[in-house]
Formats: structure tokens, sequence, C-alpha cells
């Protein structure tokens, strides 16, 4: 890997050069801010360049974006900020919950209609606001991400796959991952956040990597059996349509 940079514009980008078995020039930017170009290593350095400056306003545009959504918390969060300040807006699946913070004696979060009603002993306490909330969406998703990994498992338990280890944490740069040597399947906590419909791809999506732990073609073929619309759903989730 060999980190270069180019003007788009008026601004300087870093960017991340590998050198791979590929017929076309490949791009993509993270929502970490990393931008990765991959390319064969024939390919003059001038036609990195030029294909960079051609997609200069997409690349601006996305690492605007992810740059928002770092600066609002998490990275893949739907909700516009995480200060978790009473009156916020937050989101669980796909939809948007106003957020009360009420001063109490019993520190809990609940659910009461479309109010997330957190009550705390001391509401001047961010840190421990924060840490009620992280906790409350954790155990949110873990309990959604269980039940929609025991709902398709059987289809894969057909194919010899075991019944995974499954995590969930905080990820910044994605939605989940598999390792398939260890059995092991984690979660994105921000999955709570965006649609039912969207989540179950990501799940379907990670259960498949048991299948073709990789991104050829056979696995998105594969993929394409398993859920024929997932492009559809994929693009649902990266969008953020649902963000009102």
């Amino acid at each position: 890997m060999i980190v270069k940079n180019i003007t788009l514009g008026q601004v300087s980008v870093t960017y991340e050069l590998q050198y791979k078995n590929v017929k076309r020039i490949n791009l993509r930017v993270h929502r970490d801010g990393r931008v990765c170009v991959s390319v064969n290593r024939f390919v003059p350095q001038a036609q990195v360049d030029a294909f960079l400056v051609q997609n200069g306003d997409f690349i601006l545009h996305a690492l605007e974006k992810f740059r928002e959504m770092r600066e609002g918390g998490d990275g893949m969060t739907a909700g516009r900020n995480r200060g978790y300040q009473d009156g916020d807006t937050l989101y669980l699946r796909g939809e948007p919950y106003r957020l009360r913070v009420l001063p109490g004696g019993k520190e809990r979060v609940e659910v009461v209609d479309r109010v997330l009603l957190l009550t705390q002993k001391d509401v001047e306490n961010a840190d421990r606001r924060k840490r009620m909330m992280d906790q409350f969406l954790t155990a949110q998703c873990r309990e959604e991400v269980e039940r929609l990994c025991r709902e398709i498992y059987p289809s894969f338990e057909r194919l010899g796959v075991a019944w995974p280890q499954i995590r969930v944490r905080s990820m910044i740069s994605r939605w989940g991952s598999c390792h398939p040597t260890k059995g092991i399947l984690t979660f994105a906590r921000q999955l709570i956040e965006v649609p039912e419909r969207c989540m179950e791809y990501v799940v379907v999506h990670e259960f498949s990597h048991f299948i073709h732990p990789d991104h050829s073609p056979r696995f998105h073929e594969f993929l394409s059996d398993a859920m024929p619309d997932w492009k559809e759903r994929r693009r649902l989730l990266n969008s953020r349509q649902w963000v009102q």
C-alpha cells in the first residue's frame, strides 16, 4: 500500500493506493475517512490521477458526509447528534423517537409510545447519560440481531454452518463482520437504528461469508439467491433515507 496525495478542487486529499490484479480502477471512500484506490500495477499514475479528478465531486461529497457523521458521534448512527440531550431525535429500527431526560431516583431507559424516556439521578451528568443510552441501544440491538439470526439460520444450517457466536459492539467503518474459521459474527450496535429490512440484509450478508469468505462473484451469486433484493436493501441502508 502506498499513501499519496492529490488536490481535488482546492482540497488536498490523502488516499491509499494498492496494486491488485484488477481490470479497472476501483475507488472506495470509507466511513472513517479513508480513500482507497486499487489498480493494476501496469496503469500509469497519470491515469489514476485523472480518474480521481474526474470523480472529485463524489469523493469530496462522501468525505464531507462521513465527517458530519463522525462529528455527530459514533460514525454510522442515524441520529443527528449523540449528545443525548432532552428533545433529541434518535432512531430505533428506522423510526424516529424523541428523547426525554427526566430526574428520578431509579435510573433507567424505557420506550413509551414514540418516546425514549431516560430517568437519571443527576440530569447534568452527560457521561452517565451516554453510558446509559449506549447500554440500552446495545441491548436492543443484540435482541434484534439474535432474533434475525435465529430466523435465517435454518437455511444456513442445511448447508453445514454451525450456530455462530454473536457479538455486538460499536463499529465505525462497517455494519458487521464474519470470522469463518472461529465461527464469530460481529454486528455494529448502530444497526438498531436502521430499518429492519436493512438489518436483515446485513445479517444474511455476514452469514453468507461462512459459505464464501470473500466478496467474489460466487459470493454475490449466493447472496442473490439467498436475498434477491439485497442491492435495494443495501442502497436504503447506505442512503439513510429514513432519517427525517
